[in-house]
């Protein structure tokens, strides 16, 4: 049986990201992981190109300033490889969230770029949980 992907919408560009201030010479990326119990304690790298941008643990968000506009490969390795592109651009921020499913022994990343409007919503909710 094939592996279902969550990437199911593909997003249109006013969806993907949202302007930042004029004049803005990168991109910023966002990344969470809303809280679940599911692999509450499994914490993985979330690498942006070549370089860790953000370690995912359950409840946890971050950002990344990415100025090298273009095509950018974001992913994260545990006992599997998931991976998404990102056609980053400058002025512009873009949401992605991280979660994790059952895997044979540790469990496998899931990254899924998300709408500005949900990336903002639940990524404010774990803002809004943590004191």
């Amino acid at each position: 049986m094939a592996a279902c992907s969550p990437k199911l919408v593909p997003l249109t560009s006013d969806m993907a990201s949202a302007a930042l201030p004029a004049g803005t010479p990168y991109a910023l990326l966002h990344f969470y992981r809303p809280g679940k119990m599911t692999g509450f304690l499994i914490g993985y790298d979330v690498h942006v190109g070549d370089s860790v941008g953000y370690r995912a643990r359950n409840g946890s968000q971050g950002a990344v300033r990415r100025h090298v506009p273009g095509p950018v490969t974001v992913w994260a390795k545990t006992e599997a490889r998931e991976e998404i592109v990102l056609d980053v651009q400058p002025g512009r921020e873009y949401y992605v969230r991280c979660s994790i499913g059952m895997g044979a022994l540790v469990g496998r990343p899931h990254l899924q770029q998300v709408s500005v409007v949900q990336g903002r919503k639940e990524s404010g909710a774990i803002a809004g949980a943590t004191p």
